[in-house]
């Protein structure tokens, strides 16, 4: 992975729910966002696809931690797209046959 890419500034983070119950979120390590920890919500695909072959996305945000006085904001938004996106193309270029082999003994 390119030492630039985003998801180099994320560490996923399970998050308790309910009781027995987790959601995977995404704790933001470096840049303007760093503490922001979050979930995505309500993921959504687009049917239509635009002029540049892109499929619009939609989806919201949980904060589930952040430093004083964060307020999510547009920008927020344009960022936590870019994770998302990135997550994808990388989820969708990676070769996982050597995890799915692997044997292990619980979540380590």
């Amino acid at each position: 992975m390119n030492k630039d890419n985003i998801l180099n500034d994320v560490m996923p983070r399970l998050i308790s729910a309910e009781p027995g119950d987790s959601l995977l979120g995404m704790e933001i390590l470096r840049g303007p966002y760093k503490g922001v920890t979050f979930t995505f919500k309500k993921f959504t695909v687009m049917k239509e696809r635009l002029a540049n072959g892109m499929v619009p996305t939609q989806f919201e945000t949980v904060i589930h931690e952040s430093p004083s006085g964060f307020k999510p904001d547009i920008a927020f938004d344009s960022y936590c797209s870019e994770i998302l996106l990135s997550w994808l193309h990388f989820i969708s270029t990676t070769n996982f046959e050597a995890l799915l082999t692997t044997e292990t003994k619980g979540i380590h």
